[in-house]
């Protein structure tokens, strides 16, 4: 019937088998753990590209509006001037009692 090298031989070969199914089954599970991660990658790189568009967006509408707000600065700057110097010019008027020439 079976001689011991037979069933040696059938043993070997079951072992083998089993053997091939794993690595084939870790093979496979590599795969997938490297395809997530790729999908993983892809993602962060697609939303890395969002947050820089909203970034330089923001920025450009921030140079914009202080490029704006220089300007809007430097008239209220020139108004409360005028403002203090028209103040004070009429606090000294009051005080001697003359009028300026532009009130009459």
């Amino acid at each position: 019937m079976f001689e011991s090298h037979d069933i040696l031989f059938i043993v070997l070969a079951f072992c083998a088998l089993w053997f091939t199914a794993f690595i084939c089954w870790l093979i496979w599970q590599v795969a997938m753990i490297l395809r997530n991660i790729n999908e993983t990658m892809t993602d962060a790189r697609e939303k890395m590209a969002k947050i820089e568009e909203a970034l330089t967006g923001m920025r450009n509408r921030f140079e914009h509006l202080t490029s704006g707000a220089g300007v809007f600065g430097e008239g209220i700057k020139r108004l409360l001037t005028y403002a203090i110097s028209y103040a004070a010019e009429r606090k000294m008027s009051k005080k001697t009692g003359k009028k300026k020439e532009d009130d009459i």
